[in-house]
């Protein structure tokens, strides 16, 4: 009987550490996704001259997942009147739609996107565009490495702390 509770211990330890490592190794992906948004989101402002709302609603229906259904829902808030970029991005939140895999602190470049094309013309569309996707591929780069330390320090910890608690429990 002991032997089968040490085994549980040391499978919802593992589990547990498996779990977390799971979050750093989705981040980048994540991140990944929304530099792919940007690019279309890109290409639709530029070339076609849509409208930030619709180009909005029209990347989000095309990519689908949780990245197409948070940019749906920030051109949904972004068509009612008297809502500022800011507030659709605080209304509109991104950890609760990847479900904590990212924080709305990573929406950061899609707020100065939507500000800066706010006031930008169409001769400088571009640059603002640029910036973001720098900032987005630094973020993914960081994310990355943080994913390559951190998966593989949760895992170890998962299954140790599960040692560990055998142990005190033996």
């Amino acid at each position: 009987m002991k032997v089968v509770g040490a085994a549980l211990v040391m499978f919802a330890c593992t589990l547990l550490g498996f779990r977390v490592a799971r979050g750093y190794r989705e981040r980048p992906k994540a991140l990944r996704q929304l530099l792919q948004a940007l690019i279309e989101l890109q290409s639709e402002i530029e070339y076609h001259a849509t409208p930030m709302p619709q180009a909005l609603r029209a990347v989000g229906t095309r990519l689908g997942g949780w990245c197409g259904g948070w940019l749906v829902e920030m051109a949904k808030v972004l068509t009612e009147p008297a809502h500022a970029p800011e507030i659709a991005l605080q209304s509109v939140s991104l950890a609760s739609a990847t479900n904590g895999s990212l924080q709305d602190a990573d929406a950061e470049p899609f707020l100065r996107l939507l500000r800066s094309i706010a006031v930008a013309d169409r001769d400088h569309l571009q640059q603002p565009f640029l910036a973001a996707r720098a900032d987005l591929e630094a973020a993914i780069q960081a994310a990355q490495e943080e994913a390559n330390q951190g998966a593989r320090l949760w895992q170890y910890l998962g299954a140790l702390t599960g040692v560990f608690i055998v142990l005190l429990l033996l």
